[in-house]
């Protein structure tokens, strides 16, 4: 269980982005978090994680709380996808990409051999054990940084925009990756028809307020809502011609 109860996070400059909100993420749940840009997605996820700790209010993850003290046991929770995989990437190929993390933790290097060669064989992604990060695609860079925070047996992880980059196929790819994972998943995303498909319940926020939760196919049908928020219906409705509710 995630618990944020009054969280408000603000930048270093003073600027205040998260506004006093509250909810609970159950286990296992697929929870959206939507909203347009500057609307506090990207930055609530940080706040999950620890990467800005919260100015007012709390954040609790299986009881521990997101604070400075409790950092290490966080990070061993929680797993991050980020948005650019670029910034997940960065060792001479995929294999030493994925063996970051366990080696940090000075794993037995058999072991991570053994947690690898399953990773990968799961993932379908063996024949890339040896390529360098920065010659295969923006799709298959996606899957290696998904492999990252799987390799270290989170509990929870957190994906920034996890469709953005990506072509039709590797979409439908990951979209169909997410769902096989057991876990608890939140979801930072413009792509409202992937929040359709994947999540159970989405958060809507508005400049740094929740202005709406609600089962998936709930909110993502409400067109004045999401429009007021700066979004649009899921494309599959618009396509469809549906009139939805406003």
């Amino acid at each position: 269980m995630i618990t944020i109860d009054k969280l408000m996070v603000q930048y270093s400059d003073g600027k205040q982005v998260i506004h006093e909100i509250s909810c609970q993420i159950k286990d296992g749940e697929t929870l959206g978090i939507i909203g347009a840009n500057g609307a506090g997605k990207s930055t609530l996820l940080k706040s999950l994680v620890g990467i800005l700790l919260p100015a007012r209010g709390s954040i609790k993850i299986h009881e521990e709380e997101v604070n400075q003290k409790n950092l290490r046991k966080i990070r061993e929770m929680v797993g991050v996808v980020f948005q650019n995989s670029d910034d997940q990437l960065f060792m001479s190929n995929v294999y030493d990409d994925i063996a970051f993390g366990p080696r940090n933790l000075c794993m037995d290097e058999e072991i991570i051999r053994q947690k690898i060669d399953h990773l990968l064989h799961t993932l379908g992604i063996e024949h890339l054990e040896k390529c360098h990060s920065n010659r295969i695609s923006g799709g298959e860079k996606k899957i290696i940084a998904i492999a990252t925070a799987l390799i270290m047996e989170p509990s929870v992880i957190l994906f920034d925009e996890p469709s953005s980059f990506l072509d039709p196929r590797m979409r439908r790819r990951l979209i169909n990756l997410l769902k096989e994972l057991r876990i608890t998943k939140i979801i930072a995303t413009h792509d409202l028809d992937l929040a359709l498909d994947l999540c159970d319940r989405v958060i809507l926020l508005k400049d740094g307020n929740i202005e709406a939760e609600g089962p998936a196919n709930e909110i993502l049908t409400k067109k004045a809502l999401l429009e007021e928020a700066g979004l649009e219906l899921p494309l599959c409705f618009q396509s469809r011609g549906f009139n939805m509710e406003i």
